[in-house]
Parts: structure tokens; sequence; C-alpha cells
């Protein structure tokens, strides 16, 4: 484990790179973006002092889903997978602190999911009825579009990496 100072402005970790480290937050405050530094950019969360981010990275080899930007002069302390067991017995309670948080994003995400298959059997009610109203399924598409992007970035040489399709934070 190792702390790190970064500065206002500072990227942390880019969406698509990989990691093999979480963070936990000391001092200072993180925003988490999709689409940072494009014009579909959008700001996921902010989190603050004592909140674990990247926690992905230690579950998974994938691509980062994210970016982590500091929003403030920010403390933390890096935990890569070598530290992680040491880490966890140290602060037992951050394992349901994480399974809070990927609890909340599956549940956010289901919801998405719901909104977006009602959208479409408005639609689908609509277009069987030789109507031409589209317009809410398009709006809804619109909403969570942005969040989507194909990967672009697997490796298919290392079957470690292999994954194709679409990611979200």
């Amino acid at each position: 484990m190792e702390t790190k100072r970064f500065q206002k402005g500072d990227v942390i970790f880019k969406e698509g790179s990989f990691g093999r480290e979480l963070y936990e937050i000391k001092s200072g405050s993180v925003a988490i973006f999709v689409g940072y530094g494009k014009p579909e950019e959008r700001k996921l969360t902010e989190l603050e002092a004592g909140r674990i981010f990247g926690e992905m990275a230690l579950i998974e080899v994938y691509p980062r889903s994210a970016t982590a930007v500091a929003v403030t002069d920010v403390e933390a302390e890096e935990v890569s997978v070598a530290d992680m067991q040491r880490y966890f017995e140290a602060h037992p309670e951050k394992l349901m602190e994480i399974m809070r948080a990927l609890s909340r994003r599956l549940r956010e995400l289901t919801a998405d999911y719901r909104e977006v298959c009602g959208a479409i059997g408005e639609w689908k009610d609509v277009s069987d009825q030789g109507g031409k109203k589209g317009g809410k399924l398009m709006a809804a598409l619109k909403k969570f579009a942005d969040f989507f992007e194909p990967l672009k970035y697997v490796d298919y040489s290392n079957p470690m990496y292999i994954y194709s399709g679409y990611h979200v934070y």
C-alpha cells in the first residue's frame, strides 16, 4: 500500500486503461466520468474522503469503465492486488462498502434497462397500430446511448482480456 497525492484536475486513471489497484480517499474529492474530455462527457458521481474507487480492477481483469479525476487536491491510499488481502484484513468493513456500491450500480442499471424496455414496448405497440409515434423510445435510447461505446481496446492475443460487446460504469 502506498499513499498517492494528486493535484486538482489530475487524471488518476483513464477509461479504457488497465489497472490492478483501487484507491481509498484520505482527503479531497474525486469525480468519476464516462466519456471524459469528449462532447458526451458525463459525470457519474463525486466521492469524498473515506470512499473507495477503482475496485473493479481488483475484481476482474477488464479495462477501466470510467475516468477518475481529482476535483480538489487528493491524498489517497493505493491498494494493489498484492496488498489486497492485507488491506481487507485491516479494514474488513471496506468489503461491505464495495458490495453495497456494486449492488447500487446493478440496481441503477436494472432500472435503466426497464425504462428502455418499457419505451421499446410502447413504441412497438404504436408501430403495430400503424402509428408513427416513436419519440419516447428515441428519447429513452438517447438518454442511455451516450454511456455505451464499443470496446476498441481489446487485446485479442491475451485470452484473459478477450471480451466483445459494450460496457458501462
